[in-house]
């Protein structure tokens, strides 16, 4: 089945109110939409967490308006979050500028929320991970090939390469989990 009929299928689903369909795109994009919420906020996982749960609100609330014509579900559900991360940056912005007294202005009052922190935390983590684990990621989330793109490219059944993805972001979740806990929660003091 081809992406934009999938998609069709799924949100129908979810507007006759079947609670698994929303499941199914959750589980396609939640990691995709992590990671790129963690590049634009930087290492504050508060923060992060903040932005992918409140995207998926706004996705809930304005389901109706998804058009997988148009589309994808991920690009459209990314496209939520970048307005959600500018909204969210403008209020630390704004809580900042509050806090800091009048004589401090200047560069660092605008500087970017995105830290090199955490993309070099982003990269390590991906970078640790086993090399067939990195190629299936890139193909899925970089590439945005669909999981037969996959196979056929890999020689392999879209199950199979369902099961590799499974394995592969499961993998990059522990090692991030473990990149950015403090070294006191690593064993590394």
């Amino acid at each position: 089945m081809e992406r934009s009929e999938r998609e069709a299928n799924l949100r129908r689903r979810i507007l006759g109110g079947e609670p698994s369909a929303w499941e199914e795109l959750y589980e396609d994009c939640f990691d995709s939409l992590w990671i790129a919420v963690a590049r634009k906020v930087g290492n504050h996982p508060s923060q992060i967490e903040d932005v992918v749960q409140e995207t998926w609100l706004v996705a809930v609330r304005r389901i109706r308006r998804f058009d997988p014509e148009r589309g994808s579900f991920r690009g459209w559900v990314h496209g939520i979050a970048d307005l959600v991360a500018k909204n969210a940056g403008r209020r630390f912005l704004r809580d900042r500028k509050a806090e800091r007294p009048l004589n401090d202005v200047g560069p660092r009052a605008a500087a970017p929320l995105v830290d090199r922190d955490a993309a070099e935390l982003l990269e390590a983590s991906f970078a640790s991970l086993p090399a067939r684990y990195r190629t299936v990621l890139r193909d899925k989330y970089v590439d945005e090939l669909s999981v037969t793109e996959i196979a056929t490219r890999r020689g392999a059944t879209p199950k199979a390469i369902e099961s590799l993805l499974s394995r592969a972001r499961s993998a990059f979740r522990e090692v991030y989990r473990v990149f950015a806990a403090p070294p006191d929660e690593r064993g590394l003091r």
